[in-house]
């Protein structure tokens, strides 16, 4: 089976590792994204998610924090376990997203195995989804491929 987009030309690693999704109403965003950068965004979101033109809109702050809640999941942890800003949401050259993993997300993906994860984002004007899987060769260590464009 042949697939078009770019970002599947590269042979995919032989297991699944983990999956992760995570659904959120915008509105919870509302106070943050008017507060933006300062306060919790700072410890929610990266520098570069910060430097975004779109920080302020609320419905683009929910993508990424649903992004990093369904990243943590398919790596096995939950939110106490890694820094949210060790996950970080970028897109690709054709617009799609993908994630740069540093600190302790990257120590648990080479810990399990993870080659890469793969992310998707849908939303609408009240609700986020973003779904995570984990991609890699169970049992073995990982490398640190980047797949973000800065």
């Amino acid at each position: 089976m042949r697939v078009s987009q770019p970002s599947f030309r590269q042979s995919l690693p032989d297991s699944v590792l983990g999956v992760g999704v995570d659904i959120i109403r915008t509105e919870r965003f509302r106070e943050i994204a008017r507060r933006a950068p300062g306060g919790s965004a700072a410890r929610l979101f990266t520098p570069d998610e910060l430097s975004d033109r779109r920080i302020n809109e609320r419905e683009y702050l929910a993508s990424r924090f649903a992004a990093k809640e369904a990243v943590m999941k398919s790596l096995g942890c939950g939110m106490g376990d890694i820094s949210f800003t060790d996950i970080e949401v970028c897109r690709m050259d054709g617009g799609a997203p993908a994630v740069r993993l540093s600190g302790g997300a990257s120590r648990r993906a080479n810990e399990i195995g993870a080659l890469r994860v793969l992310v998707s984002i849908s939303h609408d004007h009240d609700y986020v989804c973003a779904f995570a899987v984990a991609l890699g060769r169970a049992g073995g260590g990982g490398d640190d491929d980047e797949t973000c464009d800065s």
